[in-house]
């Protein structure tokens, strides 16, 4: 036996318990913290056939040496799982197998510490551009709009700095890989296909209805595969074109606000156009994968278009909101129309009927539902929350809505400022929130590990047996037993 394979013994030997040690396992598999997965692979197969309880049947310890190089190789073989336990040890390890244990990954909390962090710095920048809006239409300052406008250029750059962190880190532009469900479908279409070959006439006149359909599935499949591959090359894309075409709005508006050019309201919005046209490819391309799934998993002889209508709709209607009101505000500001301001903002109440209508659906759709008395008190509680909430976010939401429409109105009825308060509203809570939130992921999880690792400890039997007093041999006695 060499010395790496005695100390790994001496190692394995020593009592098994969760802790913040982020170094065990890999001293139980004799490898250093940097080592690589082959590393990893070579060390577990010479330790697990060494220390195989079939060839230790002689030694206690077997069985648990046996236990720990597994345990060892299964975490550090699995990527998350190393992380967390490089980060916080084998009780980090356990506890991301509960619910929320992804955020114990340290990519995953990164990440979502830094988002975090970004838009709190970005709802700061926007309380600033609002504010210094407000003072510039309202009169208090005559700067010009260059310079009301630069904390929404910050805030451009910190988003666009987001973006490329976001695409080196590699976290959110990520393509997802084929699951083993599809390997499998993927198998049986060319069972399907090699049978359809081979099969005799008599078979195939009876079999081939049901050749037939598996073809179509198959075609709907690769289809769908299709449309999705370009949902995902769009979705790669799209977030850079948004920003630089929301930058381009924002300077010519800038330019129109500051009389550096007379161009028509509709002009200045055609950044945003061509920003809603690509989104609109975008949400058709997922309309297509959508529809094509509902052809493929829909039964023999099934009519699918009014699924494939239902999905349109709830595909699109947010997108038409969006593109009329943007075509009925440039019309009143070219003068094209002559529609008091809260008939233009229209297209704004449509979203607050329909959520109306579906809350008052619910209640019957709950009670539609089979259940005992536990389930029946969740829905009612299901229906109280989601009334709380869209009371309280459609009375900013439309409150800011009738101050703006009041404001265009009667341009010196209200100062800008009051009309901005459900937007400073919002903000200073976005703020707080995603402050909060960056500063748990920085420094919460690491706490809540501790304390987590503390109660395992004092939770875990001593290892130390102690004799009880009754049961110990003091020295009066041992030396009584001597002299007899």
């Amino acid at each position: 036996m060499t010395q790496g394979d005695d100390a790994s013994e001496r190692t394995l030997n020593n009592e098994s318990r969760v802790s913040t040690d982020t170094v065990g396992l890999y001293t139980a598999l004799g490898v250093d913290r940097d080592a690589t997965p082959d590393e990893l692979k070579r060390a577990y197969r010479r330790l697990a056939l060494q220390y195989h309880p079939d060839r230790n049947l002689g030694r206690s310890h077997s069985s648990s040496d046996f236990v720990r190089i597994q345990l060892a190789y299964d975490v550090l073989s699995d990527a998350r799982r190393r992380r967390i336990y490089n980060r916080y040890g084998e009780i980090g390890v356990q506890m991301a197998g509960r619910m929320g244990g992804d955020l114990l990954d340290p990519l995953v909390s990164s990440v979502l510490s830094t988002l975090a962090l970004a838009s709190a710095c970005i709802a700061v920048l926007l309380i600033v551009f609002f504010a210094l809006l407000a003072r510039r239409v309202d009169g208090s300052v005559e700067w010009p709009f260059v310079v009301v406008f630069a904390p929404l250029w910050a805030a451009d750059l910190v988003v666009g700095g987001v973006l490329v962190w976001a695409r080196i880190k590699g976290t959110l532009f990520e393509s997802s890989e084929p699951s083993d469900s599809d390997d499998e479908d993927e198998d049986d279409e060319a069972g399907v296909d090699g049978c359809a070959t081979d099969a005799t006439p008599l078979l195939s006149g009876q079999s081939a209805p049901r050749q037939r359909r598996a073809s179509r599935r198959r075609r709907l499949r690769n289809a769908r595969k299709c449309a999705e591959a370009q949902v995902a090359k769009v979705a790669t894309a799209a977030p850079a074109m948004y920003l630089l075409l929301v930058v381009a709005f924002q300077v010519a508006l800038v330019l129109r606000l500051d009389n550096h050019v007379t161009w028509p309201a509709l002009l200045v919005a055609t950044p945003w156009l061509v920003l809603e046209a690509i989104h609109f490819v975008q949400l058709t391309l997922q309309l297509t994968a959508g529809a094509l799934y509902i052809r493929e998993q829909a039964a023999h002889g099934e009519r699918t278009f009014k699924r494939i209508l239902v999905l349109a709709g709830n595909t699109f209607w947010w997108l038409a909101i969006r593109v009329s009101l943007v075509f009925l505000v440039t019309a009143k500001f070219d003068e094209r129309i002559v529609w008091s301001w809260p008939f233009v903002f229209a297209p704004t109440y449509l979203p607050c009927v329909w959520w109306a209508i579906a809350l008052c659906l619910l209640p019957q759709q709950l009670r539609s539902m089979n259940g005992d008395s536990e389930m029946r008190q969740n829905a009612a509680m299901i229906v109280r929350t989601c009334i709380f909430a869209f009371s309280v976010v459609a009375s900013i939401v439309y409150s800011f809505v009738a101050l703006l429409a009041w404001r265009l109105s009667q341009p010196w009825a209200v100062r800008l400022a009051l009309v901005f308060i459900p937007v400073f509203v919002v903000l200073v809570l976005a703020c707080c929130c995603c402050s909060c939130f960056s500063l748990c992921m920085a420094c919460g999880i690491d706490a809540t590990v501790e304390i987590m690792a503390e109660r395992e400890r004092q939770a875990a039997p001593s290892s130390t047996n102690v004799v009880p007093p009754a049961r110990r041999i003091d020295r009066s006695y041992a030396s009584l037993e001597s002299t007899n």
